[in-house]
């Protein structure tokens, strides 16, 4: 009886040793399933934002209509129009010439003047600028400015045997500063993407401002810029004009 009775507790012990070897191998099993669990999450999210980063560039490129990315294409992008189709004209540096001097025949030596701009003469400029630029990515041949109260001036820019008939549309303010014009970038549109204006003034301000030097020069050497104003269709350059011109 009483072996019997010490064989059961030997039994229970074994059972209960076996449940507690049972429990370790649970619980280790358990610490290493959760070690691996971090590193197939940082994996998962890793492999998240790889996906997502390429399907925002995939966006952007295709949006621009520069390269074409099948369905991508389709809902992002849309060609680019100008506001208005505008016939080149007489070029600006003939145009301010041929007013200064009627103003001087007109004895208006000491006056204010204003010189009207239209947007057919800075159309025929920029085209002869593009033509003679060395980069040769904009189409000059259908390249136009167009003027308008609230936006200033606005620059369609066609890309070079783009086949999708993308173009770079530029809005840009031109302020007097010290006696000289300066150009502010307000807003820049690659096809149908928009390119901030914290990028578009880090990049551009510069450029254009070397690309205005020469102009500048010019309008200093017929008149002393005082004030620009900007109607629909034209923009008004007020000041003196300049003691060369005036013989001084």
């Amino acid at each position: 009886m009483e072996y019997r009775y010490m064989s059961r507790i030997e039994k229970g012990s074994d059972v209960r040793e076996e449940l507690q070897q049972m429990k370790g191998e649970v619980i280790k099993e358990i610490g290493s399933t959760k070690q691996r669990h971090p590193f197939r999450s940082c994996f998962a999210i890793f492999f998240i934002l790889i996906v997502l980063f390429s399907t925002a560039i995939a966006w952007a490129l295709a949006s621009t209509g520069i390269v074409y990315i099948p369905v991508f294409t389709q809902f992002t992008y849309q060609k680019p129009e100008p506001g208005r189709l505008v016939s080149p004209g007489v070029p600006v540096e003939k145009v301010i010439e041929e007013q200064v001097l009627s103003k001087l025949a007109a004895g208006s030596v000491n006056e204010v003047i204003s010189l009207s701009l239209s947007e057919s003469s800075l159309t025929a400029s920029l085209r002869d600028i593009l033509e003679n630029a060395a980069d040769g990515f904009i189409d000059s041949s259908f390249s136009q400015v167009t003027i308008s109260q609230d936006k200033g001036l606005t620059l369609f820019l066609p890309l070079e045997n783009s086949k999708s008939g993308s173009a770079i549309l530029f809005s840009i303010k031109a302020n007097v500063k010290d006696g000289k014009i300066e150009l502010v970038p307000e807003e820049l549109k690659i096809g149908s993407l928009f390119i901030p204006d914290s990028l578009t003034n880090l990049f551009l301000r510069s450029i254009i401002q070397d690309r205005l030097a020469n102009g500048n020069k010019m309008l200093e050497s017929y008149v002393q810029i005082q004030d620009i104003e900007y109607k629909d269709g034209s923009v008004i350059v007020r000041g003196k004009i300049a003691a060369e011109i005036k013989g001084e």
